[in-house]
């Protein structure tokens, strides 16, 4: 249970958006909430929810692929969020950052894992 939520209650892994480079991701803490946020080679920000939507755990930035990848079950979601591989079926949560783009409004989808 410690090794889940251990990031939780630590410090992120960068100040506040600025510190983050283009092409690269970073966990932000902003209070109780942690920000998984990148920012693309065109230097646009992306901000969503660092706790991965499958069971919580915090989503760590795949700088070879591009991805917020969870280190507890293997989810990955691409910057915006959505889900690139399971088990978690639905987008992570998006988080409100001044400069960060937004994906247009999007319902809680999930992936069809029948397929």
């Amino acid at each position: 249970m410690a090794a889940r939520h251990g990031r939780w209650v630590g410090g992120g892994e960068a100040g506040s958006a600025d510190d983050v480079p283009a092409g690269e991701g970073r966990v932000i803490r902003r209070g109780v909430t942690m920000g998984a946020v990148s920012r693309d080679p065109d230097g646009a920000l992306h901000a969503v929810s660092a706790g991965c939507t499958h069971l919580g755990c915090v989503v760590a930035w795949n700088a070879v692929e591009r991805s917020w990848d969870c280190p507890c079950h293997g989810s990955r979601f691409d910057p915006d969020g959505e889900v690139l591989t399971g088990p978690a079926i639905r987008p992570l949560d998006r988080v409100s950052l001044p400069g960060a783009a937004h994906v247009a409004a999007r319902a809680s989808r999930r992936i069809d894992k029948r397929k």
